[in-house]
């Protein structure tokens, strides 16, 4: 179980994170909500073991390789959306011919061969979900997932997510359609500390 107890994160006098509790159990699915500035990325970036905390405490992060967070704007490595997921595939012991499933099941399987150069944001952020699914994380962490997505990709990623078995946390300003079963709200905007 990932336990944080009042966590938050400061960047000089700006609150990025404000004082935060929350459990996720394994195989949680939770919906981390709010508007921009309020601190949804931030607590992502805490929960995948990247950003020191100011204040508080967490307990029972996993092992870096087994939480995979997916960004707002992913870093795609170059060549082909195929070779991105192959990789993943490598890095977890899985055969590299796997990664045209893995990227028909995000609607992606006929970008496989195309240069990542010239995706758009939308099919950049379904190969690197593709990619994250394929390593097998326990905790999956996405950013804003849903951001420049057509209908046919907002439908293959709820269907990823729904059917990933580790603990997913979604960061997001709405629920949107989002299969979780937990709701976290963080408050409206980062204030200044006083």
């Amino acid at each position: 179980m990932i336990s944080a107890h009042d966590i938050s994160v400061r960047f000089g006098d700006v609150v990025a994170l404000p004082p935060t509790t929350l459990e996720l159990e394994p195989g949680a699915k939770l919906c981390v909500r709010g508007p921009n500035g309020s601190g949804k990325s931030t607590l992502l970036r805490v929960l995948a073991g990247l950003q020191p905390l100011s204040e508080g405490r967490v307990e029972g992060l996993v092992a870096r390789g087994h939480c995979v967070l997916v960004h707002q704007r992913p870093h795609l490595f170059r060549g082909t959306p195929r070779s991105n997921v192959a990789y993943a595939l490598r890095l977890a012991g899985r055969p590299a011919n796997e990664a045209l499933g893995w990227l028909e099941r995000l609607g992606a399987g006929h970008l496989a061969d195309r240069s990542v150069a010239g995706l758009s944001g939308g099919e950049r952020r379904r190969v690197a979900i593709a990619r994250a699914l394929a390593r097998g994380p326990e905790v999956l962490l996405l950013d804003e997932p849903f951001a420049g997505l057509d209908e046919p990709g907002r439908i293959a990623v709820c269907a990823a997510a729904e059917h990933f078995a580790g603990t997913l946390v979604v960061a997001a300003p709405d629920l949107d359609g989002i299969p979780v079963t937990r709701l976290h709200d963080l408050g409206p905007h980062a204030q200044p500390a006083g």
